[in-house]
């Protein structure tokens, strides 16, 4: 994607902001209905699948791994150059705590930082290099 006239307000600021802190990516930028959608492939080897950062319907900001669930909103364009930033430095790492089949929350941790589990949910980390992937057993339930 070389112009940024069909996208909307957010999605040009965003794609702005991107392009001058990662001018490599621009082959990864794509556009639907207006909003932005950049997908950076991961490193071979990683469960990340790709590290997504997309707009929807101009008004929200969002980075996301391709495993499901694994999406996280963000306030605004400076969050998401930091958060991004961490994610690739893997100092920042995706949770999502499963109950089951049900997601029961999404969330993005330093390393090392254990999640709040109830009994019978797991967590599942993913960071970009894989360094910090693993899966938590919840508590037994009695």
């Amino acid at each position: 994607m070389t112009h940024t006239a069909q996208l909307n307000p957010l999605a040009q600021r965003v794609w702005v902001r991107l392009l001058a802190a990662h001018p490599t990516w621009q082959a990864h930028f794509g556009e639907n209905d207006g909003d932005l959608e950049v997908a950076i492939p991961a490193p071979a080897g990683s469960k990340a699948g790709h590290l997504v950062i997309f707009t929807d319907q101009g008004e929200h900001l969002w980075v996301r791994y391709a495993p499901p669930c694994m999406c996280y909103a963000l306030d605004n364009e400076n969050e998401m150059l930091s958060i991004i930033d961490q994610l690739l430095a893997d100092q920042a790492v995706f949770v999502v705590i499963m109950n089951g089949n049900e997601c029961v929350e999404t969330t993005l941790v330093k390393p090392g930082v254990q999640p709040n589990l109830q009994a019978g949910q797991v967590a599942h980390l993913v960071s970009w290099l894989g360094t910090h992937d693993q899966n938590i057993p919840g508590p037994s339930r009695l």
